[in-house]
């Protein structure tokens, strides 16, 4: 089993470059040794918390007394005719990047989209009218008391932001994708186009977790339009702001700290509360220790 590294620094490890120190930290390269990692801290009675790429995260900044297992390492991936097979460490754009160069179609929605391929599927990501969900054909996921298995996606159920597997306490560490011959200069294209888009709308001018709360399609609620619809663009607690861009984004302005963001998040709580009676549910997972 792969050693921890002791006393991590895991703001280099966020998108927000925010977070304390952690106890330990695991690396594992595949889905063994994430298996193998989990069952010794549970021995151990030891606390921990996934990190992927760390887009929709944010972690305290004190001493986290546990460990956090990053699964950057967990890259690998096999190209065959009809399907992707990748560790879920893969970052989303390196799965679309890979698809090109193979002359492979069907994977370009993912090009830009910050943070890991499981990640990605944890929260059954979408761009343009294209989820996860719609291109996977298998993941393989490990449990603290099941241990690991492979689960066929039509065994599987998705919603927004929502898959069976994770909500029931499994941790993804591969995935096979589907994918089809195509034109590669059509794929470009469509990457550079959904390049531009984002960088348009400015979605990496400054550190952030991606949206903060989830939106409510039962109730047709897009929090970002409700946010900007209170006026809520500019609020600010210390450094990390309400985008003016998006106001489902917080923003890392140079130096916000971890209770900076987790202030103004409960303040845009509070506030839409008490002005329309709806209670956001956040995207964001929060770990860690907050001083």
């Amino acid at each position: 089993m792969t050693e921890p590294v002791k006393n991590i620094a895991l703001a280099d490890y966020t998108y927000y470059r925010i977070g304390g120190t952690a106890r330990e930290a695991y690396f594992p390269a595949d889905c063994g040794e994430f298996s193998k990692i989990m069952e010794s801290l549970e021995k151990r009675d030891l606390p921990f918390f996934i990190l992927g790429g760390g887009t929709n995260v944010l972690i305290g900044d004190g001493f986290w007394d546990g460990a956090v297992i990053i699964t950057v390492r967990m890259n690998r991936h096999e190209a065959m005719n009809d399907k992707l097979a990748c560790g879920a460490g893969l970052t989303s754009t390196d799965v679309a990047e890979i698809a090109l160069a193979h002359g492979k179609t069907g994977l370009e929605f993912l090009y830009k989209l910050p943070g890991t391929i499981g990640g990605a599927i944890a929260g059954n990501a979408r761009f343009d009218d294209t989820n996860v969900s719609d291109v996977l054909l298998s993941i393989t996921a490990v449990h603290t008391e099941h241990g690991m298995k492979t689960f066929e996606a039509a065994d599987i159920e998705f919603a927004y932001k929502h898959n069976s597997i994770s909500a029931g306490g499994w941790y993804i560490c591969g995935a096979e994708l589907s994918w089809r011959t195509g034109e590669s200069a059509a794929i470009r294209e469509n990457m550079d186009r959904i390049a531009r888009f984002r960088e348009e709308r400015h979605h990496f001018d400054n550190p952030s977790c991606g949206c903060v709360f989830k939106n409510d399609h039962d109730k047709n609620i897009q929090v970002g339009r409700l946010l900007d619809s209170l006026g809520l663009k500019g609020m600010s607690v210390g450094h990390a702001e309400v985008a003016p861009f998006h106001a489902n984004f917080i923003i890392n302005t140079g130096n916000a700290n971890a209770r900076d963001v987790l202030s103004l998040i409960e303040k845009i709580e509070k506030t839409v509360a008490e002005k329309t009676g709806i209670a956001l549910k956040r995207e964001v997972k929060v770990y860690g220790t907050f001083t």
